[in-house]
């Protein structure tokens, strides 16, 4: 018990003497050169698809991004097609009748503010899911009590592909940092994915679970490991923050850069309501 005491009292003391020593910083940072940010995905469900354009702030900036008006948008693909988006609210840019295809290539235009940029991207292939079931866990080690979800299905053979996945409960896309699910196939080409729980945190009864697993291309998994690790990316002995990887190029070598993201997915989808 004395041991233990004098232990609990220099971790107080130490405690302490880090409280005392610790000063706020302000940090001044340069103002950066507003950037175009693009944010957009091309599927192979029905449309209509949507880009988005805004302008970067200021690291310490918590406003509303300022959205791109006015902008000339269009989308070709590899079979000859091309279409112009239009403007429904500001800075926001729909389809009419494209449609994504799995296997075509597609190239993103964009003509705003006096600058031209592109963005190329292909849709993946993508395996289907065989079940999504729920499983009622109570009293198990690491596990909180509740109902939970079980993802089963084919990877497809041979190496090279990635995957998001995403859940929805009720409708709403669990969106916390720690669930932003991106796998690659480098372990588990052509193998069977059974029961695989996809998410720590328990479901209530009645609640409508829906699971979407995407295809990705390999250029657009790294862009999301690494805006994964950028958000992750906190604590005492954290990285220097950086900017993540992007697709959008300006035709000019010598004019400004963008940032974001232009990318093609295939979807598929299942569902299942937490029961008793």
């Amino acid at each position: 018990m004395l041991a233990r005491f004098f232990s609990l009292a220099a971790v107080a003391l130490t405690l302490g003497t880090l409280a005392s020593c610790t000063d706020v910083v302000q940090v001044e940072l340069p103002e950066p050169e507003s950037q175009l940010a693009v944010e957009g995905n091309i599927t192979d469900q029905p449309g209509p698809y949507e880009i988005r354009l805004t302008r970067t702030g200021a690291y310490f900036d918590d406003k509303t991004p300022l959205a791109v008006r006015g902008a000339e948008l269009t989308i070709s693909d590899s079979q000859g097609a091309t279409e112009t988006l239009r403007e429904t609210a500001p800075g926001v840019y729909q389809t009419s009748s494209l449609r994504g295809r799995i296997g075509n290539q597609y190239t993103l235009t964009i003509k705003a503010d006096g600058q031209e940029y592109r963005a190329a991207t292909e849709i993946k292939r993508v395996p289907q899911i065989d079940r999504f079931e729920q499983q009622h866990k109570v009293g198990q080690p690491g596990w909180r009590d509740g109902y939970y979800v079980l993802y089963n299905g084919p990877e497809l053979p041979g190496v090279g592909d990635y995957y998001r996945f995403k859940l929805y409960q009720n409708d709403t896309l669990r969106n916390n940092p720690d669930e932003l699910i991106v796998r690659d196939d480098a372990l588990v080409d052509g193998k069977y994915i059974g029961d695989v729980e996809m998410t720590d945190r328990p479901f209530r009864i009645g609640d409508r679970v829906r699971v979407e697993v995407l295809s990705l291309p390999r250029d657009y998994y790294f862009f999301l490991t690494e805006m994964f690790t950028q958000i992750n990316n906190v604590g005492m002995f954290s990285s220097p923050p950086a900017n993540v990887r992007t697709n959008i190029v300006n035709v000019d070598p010598n004019g400004p850069k963008a940032v974001g993201y232009f990318a093609g997915t295939a979807v598929r989808s299942a569902t299942v309501t937490i029961t008793p």
